[in-house]
């Protein structure tokens, strides 16, 4: 963040890949730099992006009070050089960890790292052939040996073994990628640490072109690809996939013998590998980790919990009862013209709601939207009881297994957290005006309680009561009253608004 990046939505979407990132393992930092003073900016803006990334850091539940300063040398300095010597940055865990490795980090325990070269721009990468250093010089002069101290800096004071990874993710790389040039380099040197570092670097579309008409001359040269007979070795592949729990290595004992007969000879060869595995990572315990470590996403949610309660399906097939039009004749406060093959809905005056076919074809609908509720306004007070609300609609969740809107599709929370979990790294989540708490497996004799997987929580409303209340505009029954509005119908009345098994009034959720 050193030049601010221009898009609101851009850096909010960085922020909470950040908060993600983090909230996966106490082992997980993030690393800001935070913006400076340039000619092309004012010390207000300069101020305002500041508060603009601490606020991003309060909402993904991240720390904002660790500062690092880098501290920079400037060698070929002229008296009129007014660059500064000193770059305030942040290194920020996520606030679900009460202790992290980090801690023990050098940039943490002294608040400071460098000093490093300030390079220019024109000395790192070259303007023209005319003036532009040879490779050799360039690879000294542009700071990717500066880049690889940095490196090596951040993780100065923490107890690193050889067999450990550290993986460099940077979710907004500098113009010029300066980051991915000193990985690289120090990816080529083939030394002890090259075997350490692995980065990860996202670039927007744009700027895929910049960085490779930037191409570097350090760059080995090409190799053919393996082809698709190749048997790849494991030196060449260079990857492990561990499983996690509670932020330690866990063997999948469950998930393997699941496949083999109990006394078959793979039985035997699956507690070889375990005790192989507990001999390099160690065994584990059922117990949950100090700090309360994030629990992860498993392939399905768990049901086991909450005496085997699931969500309500919504592909059952309901049928529902029905009676003539001809005999229909309950005063109604109004309707909505059915179209597309859907049916014409009605309102009457005791509040129910009732679909019309007025085809001479049998009707059959997919769970979906019914109606909306418009226009209105949010307000937020205390509401005991989600009945007793007449003037809006409360905010309100019950359990995780309530159903919310997706794109239009009604699914359960839990569903939809572990969605989230499983294919796009989701890790934590916060409901306003509500207490969440992971759902626990019960102890047992032996074994304390244990976390459910990241899907499940505890949903409870807060001590005080508050919540919001979305408080339609009311609307009149009139010819051209739209679905989206059908719903201020139930002016003064909201508390009659159907809450069961078939019609139920849900949320809609957006990420």
């Amino acid at each position: 963040m050193t030049l601010y990046p221009p898009g609101a939505a851009y850096v909010k979407s960085a922020f909470h890949v950040l908060a993600s990132v983090t909230a996966m393992s106490p082992q997980h930092c993030g690393f800001i730099m935070l913006p400076v003073l340039q000619k092309q900016t004012t010390d207000i803006a300069r101020i305002k992006h500041r508060r603009t990334i601490e606020d991003h850091l309060v909402k993904g539940n991240m720390s904002i009070g660790q500062e690092t300063t880098v501290f920079y040398v400037k060698p070929d300095a002229g008296p009129r050089d007014g660059r500064p010597l000193a770059h305030v940055c942040l290194m920020t865990t996520h606030n679900s960890y009460s202790d992290t490795p980090w801690m023990e980090a050098d940039p943490v325990t002294a608040g400071r790292v460098g000093p490093f070269p300030l390079i220019r721009i024109s000395d790192m990468l070259g303007f023209d052939e005319a003036t532009r250093p040879s490779a050799s010089a360039r690879v000294e002069q542009r700071g990717v040996p500066c880049g690889q101290a940095l490196m090596k800096s951040l993780v100065g004071g923490m107890d690193i073994r050889d067999t450990d990874k550290l993986v460099w993710f940077d979710i907004v790389p500098n113009r010029h990628a300066e980051h991915a040039r000193a990985a690289l380099q120090t990816l080529l040197a083939k030394d002890g640490d090259s075997k350490k570092f692995v980065y990860v670097g996202f670039v927007r579309d744009e700027k895929i072109t910049d960085l490779r008409d930037n191409n570097l001359d350090i760059a080995p040269p090409k190799e053919r690809p393996p082809t698709s007979t190749a048997v790849p070795t494991s030196e060449a592949l260079g990857l492990s996939l561990v499983p996690l729990k509670n932020g330690k290595p866990l063997f999948p004992l469950s998930v393997l013998q699941a496949r083999f007969n109990e006394g078959s000879e793979e039985r035997a060869e699956i507690a070889a590998l375990q005790a192989e595995f507990e001999k390099e990572f160690g065994g584990t315990s059922p117990g949950s980790t100090k700090g309360g470590d994030a629990h992860r996403a498993s392939a399905l949610c768990d049901f086991s919990v909450d005496e085997g309660l699931r969500p309500l399906d919504c592909k059952r097939v309901v049928d529902l009862p029905a009676k003539p039009i001809s005999d229909f004749s309950d005063e109604r406060l109004g309707a909505v013209a059915g179209k597309g093959g859907k049916p014409t809905m009605v309102l009457t005056k005791d509040f129910h709601v009732w679909l019309l076919n007025s085809t001479s074809e049998a009707m059959e609908m997919d769970a979906g939207e019914l109606f909306g509720f418009g226009t209105g306004q949010y307000q937020n007070q205390v509401v005991s009881r989600e009945s007793e609300e007449t003037l809006g609609l409360a905010w309100r969740l019950a359990s995780d297994r309530n159903i919310v809107s997706h794109e239009k599709t009604p699914t359960a929370l839990c569903q939809l957290m572990r969605k989230c979990a499983v294919e796009q790294g989701l890790a934590d989540l916060e409901l306003e005006f509500h207490v969440l708490a992971g759902k626990m497996h019960p102890a047992t004799d032996g074994h304390e309680a244990t976390p459910v997987s990241l899907d499940r929580w505890d949903i409870s409303t807060t001590i005080s009561q508050k919540t919001c209340i979305y408080k339609p505009n009311p609307v009149t029954a009139n010819p051209d009253l739209k679905k989206a509005f059908f719903g201020g119908l139930f002016a003064s009345n909201f508390h009659k608004v159907p809450r069961n098994e078939v019609c139920a009034l849900t949320w809609e959720v957006g990420h």
